[in-house]
């Protein structure tokens, strides 16, 4: 390559780094690094990533693929973004916010020790809390009974991070969405106790929250399981009533079946009768959380079918066969990942 002193900046410069907005020792150019991005964040491994960069032209090792990835994002993670979204809901516009957890083996304290003991912390599982956010007016029918999310936002955080500042992440994230100008706002989940006391502390005054209703009929089914033990159609009869009444009208139905089991539970069966009581305590929980023919009739999900679809598409590039992640590299990686399907690479130059 040319290069020569260059009077007017006062240095000495090489024309085609210029170009290529390279700067000190940088080897890769910034177009080459998104490539490399986009192809690690949809393949299952940077050895993937590498063999096909190959492909298309750039022979490249998986280390390099993976340091350029990981340097990238371990830039970017203590520069969040502030801007609003590019999609984010204006005052007509409906948002919906889920969130949830899933997890990812990390390696442990006693990861590579050469002489282990039964004791050892070998493999570390970690949770990874996540959340989608998205508008209503993006999902999209695309035949009877069929729908499809055209566009969503999606978090994701440390391995274990602590669930106030998750809820700090996701509160944020939801302010560059629009949470603020939205005509009205929801928050769909199960009913992980920490993830509603996300709820009540972050979005409680702004947000209807709804109990995702297949986690509900979960309980059901779990308790029916209890009081018709050996009698599986008694047991399914019973739940269908139930749930087909809380789908389609309202709870009401459901809490006096609770009260009246709880005035006069099954004789001779204490496990059924513990059953009942803690089922009436989750479900009293969530007496505010059950709309579900309400948020029906109005459009809103009354599951959280977009959140385990993400989780899902998060274990597959993270949780696969020999993936042992470490703290640093996972945390800088995923958020490469997110920034990709948020439409919002570009940032990571930026950063």
């Amino acid at each position: 390559m040319w290069k020569g002193y260059c009077r007017s900046l006062g240095r000495w410069v090489t024309p085609v780094r210029e170009v290529w907005r390279l700067c000190g020792k940088q080897q890769i150019t910034p177009a080459l690094q998104r490539k490399l991005c986009c192809t690690a964040a949809e393949t299952g491994s940077f050895e993937k990533a590498a063999r096909l960069a190959g492909e298309w032209g750039s022979e490249i090792s998986d280390d390099t693929v993976r340091n350029c990835v990981v340097g990238l994002g371990a830039k970017a993670v203590g520069k969040p973004l502030k801007a609003p979204c590019a999609h984010r809901a204006g005052k007509k516009d409906s948002l919906v916010i889920m969130m949830d957890g899933w997890f990812a083996r990390h390696r442990g304290g006693d990861w590579g020790k050469k002489r282990r003991q039964p004791s050892d912390e070998r493999v570390r599982w970690c949770e990874i809390k996540s959340a989608v956010i998205f508008r209503i007016q993006d999902i999209a029918q695309i035949r009877q009974g069929r729908k499809v999310l055209i566009r969503k936002h999606v978090v994701a955080t440390k391995a274990d991070t602590d669930p106030v500042e998750f809820g700090r992440t996701v509160q944020r994230e939801a302010v560059r969405m629009g949470l603020g100008a939205a005509a009205h706002a929801y928050v769909i989940m199960d009913g992980g106790v920490y993830l509603w006391n996300i709820f009540d502390d972050r979005f409680a005054l702004r947000a209807a929250g709804l109990l995702d209703f297949y986690h509900a009929s979960e309980h059901l089914h779990a308790l029916a399981a209890e009081m018709f033990k050996e009698e599986a159609v008694r047991a399914h009869k019973w739940c269908k009533g139930l749930l087909h009444s809380l789908k389609h009208h309202s709870p009401k139905l459901l809490f006096k079946t609770l009260a009246d089991l709880l005035a006069h539970p099954p004789e001779n069966n204490p496990t059924a009768a513990k059953a009942i009581r803690e089922t009436d305590a989750y479900f009293q929980r969530h007496k505010d959380h059950m709309r579900y023919a309400e948020f029906a009739r109005n459009g809103i999900p009354i599951g959280s079918g977009a959140m385990e679809s993400q989780c899902s598409q998060y274990q597959d590039r993270f949780k696969r066969r020999g993936q042992f992640w470490t703290n640093n590299a996972f945390e800088a990686f995923i958020e490469v990942v997110v920034r990709y399907q948020n439409g919002e690479l570009a940032s990571l130059w930026a950063a």
